[in-house]
């Protein structure tokens, strides 16, 4: 019965199933034994399924080439995963447009703002008037010094004058607002001191 029904049904079945699907006709444990007295006399094993040598040769050498060319298609795709990501990072096509948008107005721009120098619309610097602004640069920078060193001079004697043991940075901050209430109150008073107290703003430190 067993065997007959593997026939027809032509795919195999477990114990369990083949006695579930006769409807317990026959056993588990029957069913169990009969399967195996029937592998064991080789009713189970249809004599088309053995290959011949010779195909089982072709098998191998079939695998070892889908092998090799197994390895080959994942350092193709390993390769392809590498472009893809390079491409990604890349900027899109809208990207690129906007950027040329962006550059072809800042060239109209540059353009327009060229265009008085080459059309002799504005006058050139003459080098006496060169020479002027140089000289009143290096005056201000000088004055700029000056402020510098007055005010770190001032800090460091009120700080001396407070015991020495004082962070000047943290003694400009607390006393911001006393210092520019005191250049308010005596401005026509001092000019100096008005003068020195102005080069609160210098960043000595």
């Amino acid at each position: 019965m067993i065997l007959d029904y593997l026939q027809k049904q032509n795919r195999p079945y477990s114990a369990t199933d083949i006695s579930a699907n006769l409807h317990n006709a026959v056993t588990k444990a029957n069913a169990v034994k009969l399967l195996k007295e029937l592998s064991d006399n080789g009713d189970l094993v249809d004599p088309d399924d053995f290959a011949s040598p010779e195909e089982i040769a072709a098998m191998k050498t079939s695998v070892e080439v889908h092998k090799e060319r197994t390895s080959t298609l994942k350092a193709e795709l390993k390769s392809l995963q590498v472009t893809l990501q390079k491409l990604r990072s890349m900027p899109t096509t809208d990207d690129l447009r906007s950027e040329v948008d962006t550059l072809r107005r800042e060239v109209t721009e540059l353009r327009s703002r060229l265009e008085p120098l080459r059309s002799g619309d504005v006058k050139p610097i003459s080098a006496e008037e060169k020479q002027k602004v140089q000289m009143e640069a290096k005056k201000l920078q000088g004055l700029w010094i000056a402020r510098k060193r007055w005010s770190k001079e001032f800090f460091e004697a009120v700080a001396d004058g407070l015991g020495g043991d004082v962070n000047l940075k943290d003694l400009k901050r607390w006393l911001s607002l006393a210092f520019y209430a005191l250049r308010l109150r005596f401005f026509a008073r001092g000019f100096l001191f008005n003068y020195i107290v102005s080069a609160w703003d210098v960043p000595w430190y």
